[in-house]
């Protein structure tokens, strides 16, 4: 792949598969057959590690024939390796705080800037890849690899839950999720 496609999830429950769909179609379209999973999503290493067993049948399941985990611990060279390996990431739901503050400690937003391929962000994940999104009732940065802010987990009827005059804010229901296809 030479472009790069952002694909932001307003929330999935994995553990069914809501939306394995999309994951079989990513699959299908990847020809590296391999996708990262950046799991920093959690303050508990042990839920980390069965969230890792839950994504990796998932995909597995879904067609993807290497699943890689990017771990806190890992140099620069695995770094480097695990992402060009693949032709999609993804990073999962949990809380985005963890997430961007462990990705903006390895600079890990230029790898993903600086990608070719599909970037999945599924909840916290979309909100690390927009501007910033709310989720909790709280407002979290994001390293704006998008144009946009995100609202997910949105529930159809309800009111945004704050606004801006810079950039647009995008809704996104659970089990929902929207292409955003970068130019470079």
């Amino acid at each position: 792949m030479s472009s790069q496609t952002i694909i932001l999830q307003g929330g999935e429950d994995v553990r069914n598969r809501t939306n394995e769909s999309l994951f079989l179609a990513v699959a299908e379209l990847s020809s590296t057959k391999g996708i990262l999973v950046i799991p920093w999503t959690q303050e508990s290493a042990e839920k980390e590690m069965e969230y890792a067993h839950i994504l990796f049948d998932y995909f597995s399941d879904c067609g993807f024939k290497s699943v890689y985990f990017l771990k806190r611990e890992d140099t620069y060279e695995q770094s480097e390796k695990k992402f060009s390996s693949v032709d999609v990431i993804y990073l999962p739901g949990g809380d985005p705080g963890i997430l961007y503050q462990e990705m903006n400690l390895k600079s890990i937003q230029n790898k993903l800037r600086d990608f070719k391929g599909v970037i999945i962000g599924n909840s916290a994940g979309a909100i690390v890849l927009s501007k910033g999104g709310a989720g909790d009732g709280k407002f979290y940065r994001g390293f704006g690899i998008t144009g946009f802010f995100v609202d997910v987990h949105l529930e159809l009827g309800e009111g945004m839950l704050y606004e801006t005059e810079t950039s647009p804010v995008i809704g996104i229901p659970e089990n929902m999720w929207i292409v955003v296809p970068i130019k470079s």
